[in-house]
């Protein structure tokens, strides 16, 4: 019993809340815009250059205006820094003045490389709009280029207003003059300036001109509201019809869309202009830093002392004197005695035998007449005296290289010499 008395409960509770939440909400239908895919979703101007395809025009989209459209060509122009380069305008009014027809928004007018050239001047607003605009404050400064303002897009047609082509100039369509145009309208209103031939085409809405085409040499030149290009406005009011009247839109004709400018990353055009010189120039940082890096260790392992045992040293000793006796011996020492004397003794080279005894001898401390002995090379020694000659011998060896350089003193040294060659 009590769980149906739950379950009744529940239910009235639920239709309550039903109820409650129908008559306290309202449900409407809401309009979502589609996102844009494909192609559209990065160029703005997807719309009119398919719909300019359709009416049987060459669209060629162009990243850049490094190069001109063919004469008699048309020229959407929109890009802020299309005059970077300071040659752009004359190549620009060239193009123009040889036949080409020039599409452009009201803000680029202003620009130094067409002002010189254009025959368009600024138009002065109305009165009740001057007023306006003095009256009413603006937080911010308003930037010189002149770049249209957005309205709030909330606002649905709220931007839309009527222009009419005056009877003085030619209508674009046969079927009216009026145009309904629902799009940004920009502050920079021109007129053919003063001493200049009547504009070629008008559009003239309760503000002003809103749109004009003049002459340039063979070609024409033409502003006009610059949001009504975009994928979002294409498709209301009478834009996509406007906009073909702008443009002069005829069957077989070419017209360019220069947008931007965009250009490739600097490091890729760099790879791709001087690969080599970069490779080059890699290779060379690569062997600069491996050469001035800290090594791991020497170039060459460090050669070893090579000291030999004293019985190697002594089946050395044997096999040299069983190969060329005692005398070569007695050689070999004399020579690096001689040797060791010449680096440590300074004029040794220049001394006879007996001033070089006496010099070694007093570097050494030993006796000049037993060192003179003993390096007398042609002196018959017996096995006794030929061991004591060769102890001599290495003694002074030792001690010159111990103790050197060594400068002798040749005044002090001349007598001893003589007194101990005369007592021998």
């Amino acid at each position: 019993m009590n769980a149906w008395v739950a379950r009744i409960l529940t239910v009235l509770v639920l239709a309550l809340a039903g109820f409650w939440l129908v008559s306290a909400t309202e449900w409407a239908d809401t309009e979502v815009s589609t996102p844009a895919s494909g192609e559209a979703r990065t160029n703005r101007f997807y719309g009119a250059q398919a719909m300019l395809r359709e009416l049987g025009m060459k669209v060629v989209k162009r990243d850049s205006l490094d190069a001109m459209p063919p004469a008699q060509a048309r020229l959407v122009l929109g890009s802020s820094h299309w005059d970077m380069f300071p040659e752009r305008g004359q190549r620009l009014r060239q193009w123009v003045e040889q036949g080409g027809h020039l599409v452009m928004p009201g803000y680029l007018v202003g620009g130094d490389q067409l002002e010189d050239w254009l025959p368009l001047v600024r138009e002065k607003p109305p009165a009740s709009e001057e007023k306006n605009e003095k009256e009413t404050p603006e937080p911010k400064k308003r930037r010189k280029s002149g770049i249209p303002r957005i309205p709030d897009p909330s606002a649905r047609d709220a931007d839309c207003h009527a222009v009419n082509e005056p009877a003085t100039v030619p209508a674009s369509f046969a079927g009216g003059r009026s145009y309904r145009l629902c799009t940004w309208w920009s502050p920079s209103r021109y007129r053919p300036a003063d001493r200049q031939p009547p504009a070629l085409w008008t559009a003239t809405g309760s503000r002003g001109t809103e749109a004009i085409r003049v002459g340039v040499g063979r070609g024409t030149v033409t502003v006009m509201p610059w949001g009504l290009w975009h994928n979002d406005s294409l498709l209301r009011g009478d834009n996509a019809l406007f906009a073909a009247a702008a443009v002069q839109a005829r069957g077989g004709a070419e017209i360019w869309f220069v947008a931007e400018e965009a250009r490739e990353p600097f490091m890729l055009w760099l790879w791709q202009k001087g690969w080599v010189a970069m490779v080059v120039g890699l290779l060379a940082l690569l062997a600069a830093l491996w050469r001035a890096a800290v090594r791991f260790g020497p170039l060459a392992p460090s050669a070893g002392t090579h000291r030999r045992s004293m019985a190697e040293q002594v089946r050395g000793t044997a096999g040299f004197l069983h190969a060329h006796g005692p005398g070569a011996l007695h050689v070999a020492q004399l020579r690096a005695l001689d040797e060791s004397a010449r680096r440590q003794l300074r004029g040794y080279a220049f001394r006879d035998a007996t001033a070089r005894a006496a010099a070694i001898a007093q570097a050494t401390g030993l006796e000049p007449a037993m060192l003179l002995r003993a390096m007398d090379g042609a002196r018959t020694r017996h096995a006794s005296a030929m061991a004591i000659d060769l102890e001599v011998l290495e003694t002074a060896r030792r001690r010159l290289d111990a103790n050197g350089p060594f400068t002798p003193r040749t005044s002090s040294s001349s007598p001893s010499s003589s007194s101990s060659s005369s007592s021998s």
